[in-house]
């Protein structure tokens, strides 16, 4: 709805100052508005640049072509080929149609002076400046992503406690992998979200929402790993409390803003303990103790994933995207 406002006002207040300053074909200054305002900031700001490039090319070939065929239909048939020829290697594919129709002011004008290039330079600037200009306003989106993100948070919260739940049983007949479809729906929804707040803010610290998501999404690849050691084993293990006991620990402190170094010690010192246990006495015991190390591995890489994105942020990030708390400070996962 908001683009189809914008779209519209654009379009007229183009129009109308066409009009003032006296340009011929001023409604094309309307049309070029239409065509410049994209559904983010970012997007607008690169078509723009793009139509003003391919306009000095679009200014060249037509005066070479019009000046040796002639101000007819025949000729601009062989400016578009030109033109489009040109404009693909320079990826400036999406500022044909704008400067295609510009073109064609000079042929129904029969020549092309100063006065005549400068009356469409004028129609550009002016439709895709007011285009640009309403397309800088876009309404927060931050709000929207936190949600998804606590929704997101609170999917891997229960998939790590049934984890803690059914290592620990022998009969997990009830236990698929559906627990992660919410899981998936959530991150792709995220991740689309934090890709349109980036392209419609100018700052290095958007890409924060971006970076959070992808970190997210190489966790569920652990937890799907994890997921499918605990359905290989076959027996469940004294130690297998010690990894239960982790995994619990690891959802109830879930959360956005820490650095996973309390856990991280955790999970070594759980290790330690296993290593120190008996021997296994079975085959079938041998494997799962084997399986829980798996577990334990992956767990760590888990943790470490979060740690490392902790890590990776800016001071600007720290103070934007978690209340000012430094990232060292943090104490959950």
């Amino acid at each position: 709805m908001l683009k189809m406002v914008k779209i519209a006002i654009g379009s007229v207040i183009s129009i109308f100052l066409a009009d003032m300053m006296g340009l011929s074909y001023s409604t094309s200054a309307g049309i070029i508005t239409l065509l410049t305002i994209q559904d983010t900031s970012r997007e607008t700001i690169a078509i723009s640049a793009k139509r003003i490039g391919a306009f000095l090319v679009a200014a060249v070939l037509s005066y070479v072509v019009f000046q040796f065929f002639g101000y007819h239909v025949f000729s601009y048939g062989v400016f578009l080929f030109l033109f489009i020829a040109c404009c693909d290697p320079l990826r400036l594919g999406s500022a044909v149609s704008t400067n295609a129709v510009l073109a064609t002011h000079y042929m129904l004008e029969q020549n092309m002076t100063t006065a005549q290039v400068g009356n469409e330079a004028l129609l550009l600037l002016i439709g895709a400046g007011i285009g640009t200009l309403l397309n800088l306003y876009m309404p927060g989106k931050e709000k929207e992503i936190r949600m998804t993100q606590y929704w997101l948070e609170e999917d891997l919260r229960a998939v790590l406690l049934r984890m803690s739940e059914y290592i620990g049983k022998e009969d997990r007949s009830d236990y698929t992998e559906s627990c992660f479809d919410k899981l998936q729906t959530d991150i792709a929804a995220g991740k689309k979200q934090a890709f349109a707040y980036m392209n419609n803010t100018f700052f290095q610290e958007s890409k924060y929402f971006i970076d959070y998501m992808n970190m997210r999404e190489q966790q569920t690849v652990v937890l799907r790993d994890i997921y499918k050691k605990i359905m290989s084993m076959r027996t469940v293990l004294p130690q297998t409390g010690q990894v239960a006991e982790l995994l619990r620990e690891t959802a109830v402190t879930f959360g956005e803003s820490n650095n996973a170094k309390d856990l991280l010690a955790r999970r070594e010192a759980a290790l330690r303990r296993m290593q120190d246990s008996e021997l296994p006495v079975t085959r079938q015991e041998f494997e799962d103790r084997a399986v829980l190390y798996g577990i334990m591995t992956d767990l760590s890489y888990f943790l470490q994933l979060k740690k490392e994105f902790a890590d990776s942020l800016t001071k600007e990030q720290v103070l934007k995207y978690w209340d000012g708390v430094e990232s060292g400070e943090r104490q959950n996962l």
